[in-house]
């Protein structure tokens, strides 16, 4: 390796390795960072490394600077409450008694979910959502 632009090319396959080994947990920073390494590498290699070296830093500086915000609102996952997420906090009505020994069901939106409680919960009483677990709601007395 005569041609110090393999350098600038072996160091952005390592920042791509070491991206593909953190399993994407840079947000793709250091692959796109790999890929303009490679870039400037190449370009050094028909030119020389001052050129090379000098497009991949402005590549880089620009990237980091402008592009990245880019690239993290497009990857930005919007979380939403599920079903089970937004019934926390509501009020169902029991179907089965419940006790603190043993669960009984409440029915909530239609439909009849296992319930336990640390009070004891008659059969059409009302009794709110405070947590679930599996399939399995945790309600207390209202």
């Amino acid at each position: 390796m005569e041609k110090p632009g393999y350098y600038l090319i072996i160091a952005g396959i390592g920042a791509i390795i070491v991206e593909l080994l953190l399993g994407v947990a840079t947000g793709f920073d250091l692959f796109i960072i790999g890929i303009l390494l490679i870039i400037g590498g190449v370009i050094a290699l028909f030119s020389n490394l001052m050129v090379g070296g000098g497009i991949a830093a402005v590549l880089t500086l620009s990237y980091v600077l402008f592009g990245r915000k880019i690239v993290k609102q497009s990857l930005s996952i919007e979380t939403n409450k599920t079903n089970i997420d937004g019934i926390i906090g509501k009020t169902a009505m029991t179907v089965k008694h419940i006790t603190p020994t043993h669960p009984g069901q409440v029915k909530i939106d239609g439909e009849i979910w296992r319930a336990q409680s640390e009070d004891q919960i008659e059969v059409g009483l009302k009794a709110k959502i405070i947590s679930v677990s599996g399939v399995t709601l945790k309600v207390q007395k209202i």
